[in-house]
């Protein structure tokens, strides 16, 4: 690898808090898998970092969105403001949680992970115009 560094392999039983060290490891596989196979097709994933914010890969195009919180307690309220005033583009790589990670998108659809649940804003439709259904008369 780049830099000669090692990786160092996932400690599940580090992770495993409220359940076994098996449930984590099987969870986290199934997990990457899964992410792994979107990818291979070409599908529109978004890894979510609770508390940190979100991977979003979307064709060849990857992309890192942080949450403002998450900047905050990492560089101080007074140092990020100075950072976005000097740079106004790290405005871009910041997002609200409750914003829908699928409105970021080009294509409006992005499967999520890890809950692996398929995330879409619908394309409004043409209005219709319909006339009320009347009743006949007594």
């Amino acid at each position: 690898p780049p830099g000669n560094k090692e990786l160092e392999p996932l400690k599940y039983s580090m992770v495993a808090t409220t359940m076994s060290r098996q449930k984590v490891e099987d969870c986290v596989q199934g997990t990457m898998s899964l992410f792994s196979h979107c990818l291979a097709k070409g599908e529109n994933v978004a890894l979510v970092l609770k508390e940190v914010g979100l991977l979003l890969i979307e064709g060849t195009k990857v992309e890192m969105k942080f949450y403002h919180d998450f900047l905050e307690k990492l560089s101080g309220k007074e140092n990020l403001e100075k950072v976005v005033f000097k740079v106004p583009e790290l405005l871009d790589m910041m997002v609200s949680p409750v914003v829908p990670v699928s409105s970021m998108t080009f294509s409006g659809h992005v499967i999520l992970f890890p809950e692996f649940l398929m995330e879409s804003v619908p394309k409004t439709p043409p209005q219709i115009l319909l006339k009320p259904l009347r009743r006949p008369g007594p």
